[in-house]
């Protein structure tokens, strides 16, 4: 068993979370109000270690009252800076790793959960068994975007177009790549125009194969 996955994100018109110096701030007031709603309506918040370390988030509700839901890491090698926002503010923090090192023992000793992964999707199967997670919102970035995707482990995708291009940068979904005739097919619940008058906002969800 798992969580059901939502993959939100705010993208520029050519596709890209982050433009090539890093820049995502992307998102206008009433986007970041429907981001912190939904993290209020989740129980983890999931991001790659990549993210943790450029943005530095807190992943705490700012723009929405509720409860904070876990904050989850995914990471390769398990090279994190214990000084980071997310490690040294509630609510509690899991990091998922493949490479136990030494450097990790400062995080348990601020109280972080670390645990072992094989596969991203087996990380979300042990946030169901041991955490009790039951839904997830995914924050990115792009290889964990797509690591998810080629694991056919999302159910839900959000979202928000913003009228930017960046032409070159990180996509929202970055990695090798399907051949055309193997892309997931995703279903489309709604689109609008956000209230901003910029930004599309736009829900897809998986196709029951």
């Amino acid at each position: 068993m798992r969580p059901y996955i939502i993959i939100s994100s705010t993208m520029t018109v050519d596709g890209k979370i982050a433009a090539r110096d890093s820049f995502s701030e992307l998102s206008c007031k009433y986007d970041k109000t429907r981001q912190h709603m939904l993290r209020a309506q989740v129980d983890a918040v999931v991001i790659g270690a990549r993210t943790a370390r450029v943005d530095n988030p807190s992943l705490v509700l700012k723009y929405y009252k509720g409860k904070n839901p876990i904050r989850v890491i995914i990471t390769n090698s398990g090279d994190l800076d214990p000084g980071l926002k997310i490690f040294n503010v509630p609510p509690p923090t899991v990091v998922y790793t493949k490479n136990l090192n030494d450097s990790l023992k400062s995080l348990t000793d601020k109280g972080v959960y670390v645990r072992t992964f094989s596969t991203v999707c087996d990380a979300m199967s042990d946030l169901y068994q041991t955490f009790s997670v039951r839904t997830v919102m995914v924050e990115g970035g792009g290889k964990l975007n797509w690591s998810l995707l080629k694991e056919e482990c999302v159910d839900e995708l959000r979202v928000t177009i913003s009228p930017r291009i960046f032409g070159s940068g990180t996509s929202i979904f970055d990695g090798e790549g399907f051949p055309g005739y193997l892309s997931p097919v995703l279903k489309l619940q709604s689109s609008y125009i956000c209230q901003c008058g910029e930004e599309i906002v736009i829900i897809y969800k998986r196709k029951i194969k």
